[in-house]
């Protein structure tokens, strides 16, 4: 009896997920020969310093799901039990080993461009998308993040497993670029700067310093490896670095109001505060926008099997309440890339151009008109890899058609989590930073233990 496509063993592909059960040896190879091609063509040419490549070791795949926190108190993950290895053959295996480990970390402030897998700008271009929904009476307000927060999204070589690690350089980035906290940058940056290996080295560390021995016990080894982490096991990297760091527990289990606890404390954090002055008249109105950009840092929200960093929130005509996401699975098409890039080098040639109050004013005023993005020359550093007219600009390289009223309100799905999707998982774990003063040798010594707090 022949089985149909959707009576067969699932084969998932390695790198999309796509289930590959219905297509021919052939074929199979076929498709994982274009994500292998697709992934040497966007990283040919880059070079990041202290950048590092090695092969993948397939035989050291050893996942382990750490998922949100149990409520009970105990170490996230609970369980701590193995996943199988996946069934790769000789000829898979040698095709995962051409591929080599490209374990950047970028942050806005550094002036060099971005590496391969860094998209900065995308916080103002998100703005704008969310002004013209507003614009159009489908967006009552929204609020977002810091406006240097990155999307940091996984390669080939750590697409099955490295959506804790990704989220991390997220958060170490706009960290390493706020101001209120300017003592966070050494503490994050020496001895070893972020990185997906050298987090390993953190976590490794502050087990050695007697942090989280239950996580210890549960993953014994974690440098070299490809083991899933958490939010919890970030908690302990940030801790054990002096960095305040805050966990959460959200059980929408039996709850009337469901996922209405997680987004009503989202919209809290991210919301200005209530004490700001209201608009005296029509003029000063012109100032408060139901569209803001706020201070806050980007938050890392945990649920089962998965990831994300929350940079915002939206609420619809309707008043349902969307999440705002850089999704580390999420790769953006080479369009949003570099809408977002021409944002980053128009912040970066404001800032440049402070100095002078005229000229900036008047590059500020033309400059927020997305569909009438200018094609300026940058500072000396944005041109490493090309002229920011050669590479950035919508206008030369036809990024501008995705600039108009319902391409760029529509590129906001990418970005979104619907609230209808948010109850359909039970157990959220999130991970904020209070941008308090960094943490004293004695508050450290207090942090041993993950502690989180139950929300409801």
């Amino acid at each position: 009896m022949t089985l149909k496509a959707t009576e067969l063993q699932p084969i998932p592909c390695g790198f999309c997920y796509e289930n590959l059960a219905s297509l021919s040896i052939s074929q199979r190879h076929a498709h994982c020969e274009r994500h292998l091609n697709d992934d040497e063509t966007s990283t040919a040419g880059v070079q990041v310093e202290g950048s590092k490549s090695a092969p993948i070791d397939l035989e050291s795949v050893e996942i382990i799901y750490q998922g949100p926190k149990a409520l009970n108190g105990s170490k996230s993950g609970g369980s701590g039990n193995k996943l199988r290895k996946p069934n790769v053959s000789p000829t898979q295996k040698r095709r995962f080993q051409l591929v080599k480990e490209t374990d950047h970390f970028w942050y806005p402030e550094q002036g060099s461009p971005p590496p391969t897998g860094f998209i900065p700008g995308l916080i103002p271009l998100l703005r704008k998308a969310l002004v013209k929904g507003h614009d159009r009476g489908l967006v009552r307000r929204a609020a977002l993040c810091h406006d240097k927060a990155v999307l940091v999204h996984r390669e080939i070589w750590d697409a099955s497993w490295g959506c804790g690690y990704r989220n991390f350089m997220m958060a170490c980035s706009v960290l390493m670029s706020q101001q209120e906290q300017p003592l966070y940058f050494p503490l994050l940056d020496s001895p070893l700067a972020p990185g997906i290996r050298n987090l390993q080295l953190w976590i490794e560390d502050a087990w050695m310093h007697g942090f989280d021995q239950e996580g210890q016990q549960q993953l014994v080894k974690l440098s070299g490896t490809r083991k899933w982490i958490g939010t919890s096991d970030l908690w302990v990297a940030f801790s054990f670095r002096g960095i305040p760091a805050q966990l959460l527990d959200f059980d929408l289990r039996n709850k009337p109001q469901g996922s209405q606890i997680l987004t009503d404390w989202i919209v809290k954090y991210f919301s200005p505060p209530k004490s700001e002055p209201k608009p005296e008249n029509a003029f000063s109105s012109i100032t408060v926008s139901p569209i803001v950009v706020t201070e806050k840092m980007p938050i890392i929200l945990q649920h089962d099997g998965h990831s994300r960093t929350v940079v915002g929130y939206e609420m619809d005509k309707h008043g349902a309440v969307n999440l705002l996401v850089f999704d580390p699975a999420y790769k953006p098409t080479a369009d949003i890339r570099n809408l977002a890039l021409e944002q980053y080098a128009q912040s970066r040639l404001a800032q440049s151009g402070s100095a002078n109050s005229s000229p900036t004013l008047k590059r500020k005023r033309s400059l927020d008109n997305a569909e009438n993005a200018l094609n300026v020359a940058g500072p000396s550093r944005l041109k490493k890899a090309g002229t920011p007219s050669k590479i950035l600009s919508p206008l030369k390289n036809g990024f501008h058609k995705a600039a108009n009223r319902e391409d760029l309100y529509s590129m906001l799905k990418k970005f979104r989590i619907q609230s209808k999707n948010i109850g359909k998982k039970q157990q959220y774990q999130i991970l904020y930073f209070p941008m308090t003063a960094p943490l004293t040798d004695k508050e450290q010594q207090g942090m041993k233990t993950v502690i989180s707090m139950k929300v409801s």
